[in-house]
């Protein structure tokens, strides 16, 4: 009978591939229920002869972990070209702060 499938996959790399995909899973998850999107997690071994009674193993995890919505950013565009957060268009208004008022006298609240 073949040596079960999870005692190799612990052996392979020394433990460091188990290790790794352990790691990896929980990195997924947590993206996964953080975004809401689909991930994937996928380990590729590749069996090669070594010799008359060997095999090398070798492993290629690859790992699709979602990325959270970035927003996007309002700019506006300069004479020369640069971006601004504030329109270069639009004129200041002359706000002052009223000593001595309080929140209520100011209207706030």
């Amino acid at each position: 009978m073949a040596r079960q499938f999870g005692d190799v996959l612990r052996d392979l790399g020394g433990g460091a591939t188990y290790d790794e995909l352990t790691a990896k899973l929980a990195e997924l998850v947590e993206a996964v229920t953080e975004t809401g999107k689909v991930g994937a997690l996928s380990v590729s071994l590749k069996v090669k002869p070594n010799g008359a009674n060997g095999v090398i193993v070798q492993t290629d995890i690859k790992s699709k972990i979602p990325e959270p919505a970035r927003g996007d950013t309002v700019f506006f565009v300069t004479s020369g070209g640069s971006l601004v957060r504030q329109d270069p268009r639009q004129q200041d208004l002359p706000l002052r702060t009223v000593a001595g008022a309080t929140p209520s006298e100011r209207g706030i609240g």
